[in-house]
């Protein structure tokens, strides 16, 4: 009897269209491996904010910025029905999404990574490449790159 390897599958999102369809992919996979899964979205690190805002303006911001996320959260299991039947847990990190991605891919127990081949454009892609290309060059592990349907 043949036997999944996929044990622990890790799923980056920026919430893209492209980034669902690999939660799509991923929460398939893991229900027919019956494999623990983990979303992982990286926000990009505001700091820097603070060199415009006060404490308080910043926090105001940095809290909305956070309800946003969990409200995107909170759309993927309606968007992917399948979520709620799996073990899946989700991780929210801010910062440069490759860097954080490939931190909690050294960090964890995975055994693949899936993630979408086109996120959120714009012109830094471009010139710096994208974060599905740095994953696939420096990750141990294997990873599946999906292409929205």
């Amino acid at each position: 009897m043949n036997e999944c390897i996929y044990k622990h599958i890790l799923v980056m999102t920026d919430f893209s269209d492209d980034s669902l369809n690999a939660i799509r992919v991923a929460a398939n996979l893991a229900k027919s491996c019956k494999s623990k899964l983990t979303i992982l979205h990286v926000a990009h690190d505001e700091s820097q904010l603070k060199l415009y805002v006060n404490e308080k303006e910043f926090e105001n911001i940095r809290k909305r910025l956070d309800e946003e996320i969990n409200n995107q959260l909170k759309e993927l299991n309606k968007s992917v029905p399948l979520l709620n039947e799996l073990d899946v847990s989700y991780i929210i990190r801010r910062g440069i999404p490759y860097v954080e991605g490939l931190l909690e891919i050294e960090k964890g127990d995975y055994d693949l990574v899936v993630i979408g081949s086109h996120g959120k454009t714009s012109i830094k892609k471009f010139f710096y490449g994208s974060t599905a290309e740095k994953i696939v060059r420096r990750a141990p592990i294997s990873v599946l790159v999906t292409r929205k349907n």
